[in-house]
């Protein structure tokens, strides 16, 4: 029988009542939210009665489902995306990191094939080193995806279903785990079901620690890249492009599907030389200077798998060129 671990109990009526809270029933009397805690104890063995009391203490959060309906993507461009994230701050708070882990970096590269700038890089767009791993409880995040968002409840379902598998099996407490508003975590801000499949032991102190442990979130960041992106050793992310002749309609992808030797049907040439068997993924960005054209590899869709967003593959990627200097 799985019991779980968690310490005191915060029932949805503490919350202040506005008028869209009024209208969502408390989640210990919802009937799929019942469901769910039937599946868990007949999948996973959990208590039904532990589960229903930790369930029950799930506060709704509105402003998840607020910037959930408003990513940047869509309404910003490039060229101000690129601003916020490779910014002199951040690479400034780039340098310490490296300075200060630059070994388990180095080893990173050597174990994973991943490069050290690239996993640094990672971690500081996607929590400033540590200084912004999110600060609302992932339980109430999970919650409140899972059952009061249907664009994309049954991920949400599945990720907090392999949230409590995590908090068991790591010795977590449930009721205090804090992330990003969508119950990413740590570090390297992995979903659940990363941190269970991802996450590795990397300073071999019998712990797979990513919430608070920088050098174990190295190792996860390159295991991740590694396995489920398949990257690829001392391969290119992109490679620059021009324009010769109009303006082309691309469609939205990461996974390279254009052979090199079709790149004039788009108007598009590589500025260096690339095998002519490769395919690349032709990429758009708009800038204030108005259009730049890259060509993504496989290593591009590799960081995609991290977060399906071009602008954020290509702050990867140039935010990593700004820190390779200190390696």
């Amino acid at each position: 029988m799985r019991i779980l671990k968690f310490t005191g109990i915060f029932f949805i009526i503490l919350v202040p009542i506005s008028l869209e809270s009024e209208t969502l029933k408390k989640y210990h009397d919802r009937i799929e939210v019942h469901q769910f805690i039937e599946m868990m104890h007949e999948k996973h063995q959990f208590d039904k009665e532990d589960l229903s009391k930790l369930l029950s203490g799930a506060i709704y959060q509105e402003k998840v489902i607020r910037i959930m309906n408003s990513q940047p993507e869509s309404t910003m461009t490039w060229s101000n995306y690129k601003k916020i994230m490779v910014s002199p701050e951040r690479i400034n708070s780039g340098r310490d990191f490296i300075e200060t882990y630059k070994q388990d970096l180095i080893r990173a590269e050597e174990v994973y094939g991943v490069p050290a700038e690239i996993i640094a890089s990672i971690i500081g767009i996607e929590t400033r080193y540590g200084r912004v791993k999110g600060n609302t409880r992932v339980l109430d995040s999970l919650m409140t995806l899972s059952f009061d968002y249907p664009r994309r409840s049954k991920f949400f379902k599945t990720q907090l279903e392999e949230f409590l598998l995590l908090v068991e099996e790591e010795n977590l407490d449930a009721s205090r785990v804090k992330g990003s508003i969508a119950g990413a975590m740590g570090y390297g801000q992995f979903m659940p079901d990363s941190y269970r499949d991802y996450a590795v032991d990397f300073d071999f102190d019998g712990r797979r620690d990513i919430l608070e442990n920088p050098v174990d979130s190295i190792g996860s960041v390159a295991n991740f890249l590694r396995k489920k992106g398949r990257w690829e050793a001392n391969t290119e992310i992109v490679i620059k492009a021009e324009l010769t002749g109009e303006r082309p309609i691309l469609k939205s992808a990461f996974k390279p599907y254009v052979p090199v030797t079709e790149l004039k049907t788009f108007k598009m040439k590589p500025t260096k030389s690339i095998q002519s068997r490769q395919k690349v993924v032709p990429i758009e960005l708009e800038s204030a200077e108005g259009f730049e054209y890259w060509l993504g590899l496989k290593n591009f869709y590799a960081l995609s798998r991290y977060n399906k967003s071009k602008f954020y593959v290509m702050a990867v990627f140039e935010f990593s060129k700004s820190l390779s200097d200190f390696l």
